[in-house]
């Protein structure tokens, strides 16, 4: 099982719009890296947040102050067979 402190927060999105808006606002207050939608992940949109060095709480408050829908996922750092372990948070 993944835990915090072996991976990193993704969010994805349904929409580029939505992602690009959630970005602007993320920015103010985390240090992000905008990214290629992970394969791991399953979403309509091509683009994801990656969060750096964010704490959990953090990150869950901002989740659930958007306006848009968006997925919240802890991905592993290491890779099995090519793919990272995926957990869904939110």
């Amino acid at each position: 099982m993944i835990s915090i402190n072996d991976g990193f927060f993704v969010m994805a999105f349904h929409s580029v719009s939505h992602s690009i808006q959630t970005e602007k606002s993320a920015r103010d207050s985390f240090d992000i890296t905008v990214i290629p939608t992970p394969r791991e992940l399953t979403n309509d949109c091509g683009i994801a947040i990656k969060f750096n060095n964010c704490k959990l709480p953090e990150v869950e408050a901002f989740h659930k102050s958007l306006c848009v829908p968006a997925d919240l996922y802890i991905l592993g750092n290491d890779r099995s067979n090519g793919k990272r372990e995926v957990k869904k948070l939110l």
